[in-house]
């Protein structure tokens, strides 16, 4: 595993707190334009792959009425940044999704592992593919 410069891990924080704030607020638009035009979401725990940003947008439109009434966030944590080359990152990390409702009851989601690709084209960031793998226990 390779060290990245403080620069690319706080440039990777800051577009990954820019990215779950879209998908936060249900700007189902905002949160597809972070992905390039070919990029690929695979739930690998339900065999659901989604490629492009047309199916995305289609995709997380047919899940917004889960989310009707409640405030939903992504608690992203344990980040392991690696520099494939200069435009090319893979992260590793952990994801918790909660759904807070108008009396504060809080439910949680499944916790995930998620594997990006991410690239620069013309200085941004953006997601190539995203790999989420529902946690599982651990076999003793």
């Amino acid at each position: 595993m390779s060290n990245v410069s403080a620069q690319t891990y706080f440039e990777v924080q800051t577009f990954y707190a820019q990215q779950m704030r879209l998908l936060d607020r249900l700007d189902v638009e905002g949160y597809a334009a972070t992905f390039t035009e070919d990029g690929v979401t695979d739930h690998a725990h339900r065999g659901e792959k989604v490629e492009g940003r047309a199916a995305l947008i289609a995709g997380a439109k047919h899940a917004l009425p889960r989310y009707k009434g409640v405030a939903v966030r992504h608690w992203n944590d344990h980040y392991l940044i690696e520099e494939v080359d200069e435009n090319t990152l893979t992260v590793s990390y952990c994801s918790l999704v909660t759904r807070t409702s108008a009396d504060g009851k809080v439910d949680f989601e499944p916790t995930f592992a998620i594997e990006d690709v991410l690239v620069r084209v013309d200085g941004e960031l953006y997601t190539r593919s995203r790999t989420i793998h529902r946690d599982l226990p651990v076999a003793i």
